[in-house]
């Protein structure tokens, strides 16, 4: 097992050289890898492939088969019986969140940036291969990581959630002046009022590389100035939003939880929402009406709920306030998404530090509660991947199909102990029963005899 020191060496060395070069697995990609002696779960089919076997080329899947392959100069993977899948997605993350939301304000850009490459690096490690980040200045590390500098999963990055003064968006101190402050120089967030201001910011993220755009409409948690039940746009600026992300292709979010701020979303024409934990039975036949005329996913955030009473991130008084609340109130909307038949996406927004980030691993076991182990595989790769597919054009690795084990699919993949067509658990125990990790056809990760 790779070390905290361990990644933190690996991170320092791709920015500064002092840690020496990178591991030669993480530089040197393998012409051809043949996994021999597998079971296969394709990421579709809610059973295995038994006695399979993959080839990779490249950074590709090339073949599988349960007949012989022929491994020409390929070097050969014994699975040894072990379970062959897709690599994990997280589709709510917050890589820059590296502390609880009102403290990024008076974190140094630098201080901010390093840590987020052991977070990403384990990420990676722990057999998530790709995530979407739903806020934060992202662009950079997604750089680098696709450049093979750095270690870590595909980032999809809305870049800097976009919301007014008061809003979500607004972590600063009460004497702040917009515009002004940390959050807005470090690139985690943009204050916009007015449509104009709107469209301008989505342009500055497009501009950046954005692959989609996170609004922040409705009253949030860990932000002081806007009670759950707000909501911090009028319907001209949400309007402006959702059309400006329609301009470039790909589509607008938005974090929201009430029936004002999710309606007004979908009257501008949205077709992807996040969290929706106060809506009700009425508006949630909405949403799932929208999502099947678009083709579309939601992102419901499902295992942080019960767990927000006491959680760490939410530091003042306003906010483990609103936390309790919602973890009282927000957990029956998963029942009727389960009665709409509403396609959700799996992400977790869980942040504020290196073990908070580690929570969407337990998080695919906390689905149990609410979903069947059919349904949170769905969640985990068809799902995640057609919500990844939505930002179009966009999209930086729409070259291949990701969440799949597929002839011509990214060769994003893991060997896992046991069967997660029967327990999606054992992706929760990362340490014992994840023992290989690939992405882009490289191995970063081996507890293979």
């Amino acid at each position: 097992m790779i070390s905290f020191s361990r990644i933190a060496c690996i991170g320092l060395a791709a920015i500064s050289g002092i840690c020496g070069q990178l591991p030669a697995k993480a530089q040197e990609v393998p012409e051809r890898t043949l996994f021999t002696n597998v079971s296969v779960y394709d990421g579709v089919k809610p059973e295995l492939i038994k006695s399979a076997n993959v080839l990779v080329e490249g950074k590709l899947i090339k073949l599988v088969s349960t007949d012989p392959i022929e491994p020409g100069n390929a070097t050969i993977i014994d699975g040894g019986g072990r379970t062959l899948t897709p690599g994990l997605m997280d589709t709510h993350v917050h890589l820059q969140l590296v502390v609880a939301a009102p403290d990024l304000e008076f974190q140094p850009v630098q201080d901010v940036a390093l840590q987020m490459v052991p977070i990403a690096e384990d990420m990676l490690m722990r057999g998530f291969t790709t995530v979407r980040d739903a806020c934060g200045n992202t662009h950079g590390l997604r750089r680098q990581i696709n450049a093979g500098t750095i270690p870590g999963p595909r980032i999809v990055s809305a870049g800097a959630c976009i919301g007014g003064w008061s809003s979500h968006a607004d972590f600063m101190t009460a004497t702040s002046v917009k515009g002004q402050t940390n959050i807005e120089r470090i690139g985690f967030s943009i204050i916009a009022d007015g449509p104009d201001q709107i469209r301008e910011a989505i342009r500055r993220e497009m501009r950046q590389g954005a692959s989609f755009i996170k609004l922040m409409v409705g009253g949030g948690l860990a932000s002081a100035y806007d009670p759950l039940d707000t909501t911090t746009w009028s319907y001209e600026e949400i309007e402006a939003a959702v059309d400006e992300a329609k301009r470039w292709g790909t589509y607008a979010t938005a974090h929201l939880y009430t029936d004002e701020s999710i309606n007004l979303m979908l009257d501008a024409g949205a077709v992807t929402l996040e969290h929706m934990h106060l809506a009700s039975e009425a508006t949630m036949r909405r949403i799932a009406e929208v999502a099947q005329e678009n083709d579309s996913v939601f992102s419901a955030q499902v295992a942080v709920v019960k767990g927000l009473k006491g959680n760490p991130v939410f530091v003042t008084s306003s906010a483990k306030a609103k936390a309790a609340f919602l973890q009282d109130n927000g957990a029956s909307v998963f029942e009727l998404m389960r009665e709409q038949g509403l396609r959700v996406s799996f992400g977790v927004d869980s942040y504020g530090s290196f073990e908070g980030f580690r929570y969407n691993s337990q998080a695919i076991s906390e689905r149990k509660g609410f979903f069947s182990n059919d349904q949170i595989l769905e969640q985990v790769f068809q799902n995640n991947a057609r919500l990844i597919e939505m930002t179009g054009e966009r999209n930086p690795y729409k070259d291949a199909a990701l969440g799949v084990i597929a002839e011509g699919a990214w060769a994003d993949i893991l060997l896992v102990e046991g069967d997660p067509t029967q327990d999606v658990s054992v992706f929760s125990d990362w340490e014992n029963n994840i023992d290989l990790v690939m992405k882009d056809g490289v191995v970063y990760r081996s507890e293979l005899d």
